[in-house]
């Protein structure tokens, strides 16, 4: 336990030294390891055209493949075709989220109407676009309410 204690420590200090750890400490569920693998992961996030192709790239979404304009949505990746560690410590962000007192109303009606492991996924989903965009504009994590018209 004082070994993983160290680690953590030697770890943060080096990330509070990059631009982006406090921006992904700031999004909800987000620990130091996770923020320091981010901050490698997304060191460039150019090399991803979007949010969407980063969460495939993790194994979050489904990949999406094709040419001449027709785009084929295919398969969420298998266990050998994505990279897993990333995957894992956003699925534990996720359940940190999920398990929380205060989460958003958004949330709670997905945990109200479908099974806990497929909200999981989908808030982890949620969770590595948001990280992304985080990236790639330089914004901390805010909250968006999404306004819909009263029909």
């Amino acid at each position: 336990m004082a070994k993983i204690k160290e680690l953590e420590t030697n770890i943060e200090s080096i990330a509070k030294t990059l631009k982006h750890y406090d921006l992904f400490q700031s999004a909800l569920g987000v620990g130091p390891i996770t923020a320091a693998t981010m901050l490698v992961l997304l060191c460039n996030p150019e090399v991803f055209k979007n949010g969407r192709e980063f969460a495939a790239y993790i194994g979050l979404a489904p990949k999406s493949s094709g040419s001449d304009g027709k785009n084929f949505v295919t398969h969420i990746p298998k266990k050998y075709e994505c990279n897993n560690e990333v995957r894992t410590l956003l699925v534990q962000c996720a359940h940190a989220i999920c398990r929380s007192k205060h989460k958003s109303d958004r949330v709670s009606l997905i945990l109200a109407r479908k099974p806990k492991k497929v909200v999981i996924i989908a808030v982890a989903n949620k969770l590595a676009r948001q990280l992304w965009i985080m990236a790639k504009k330089g914004e901390k994590f805010e909250r968006r309410f999404i306004l819909a018209a009263a029909q």
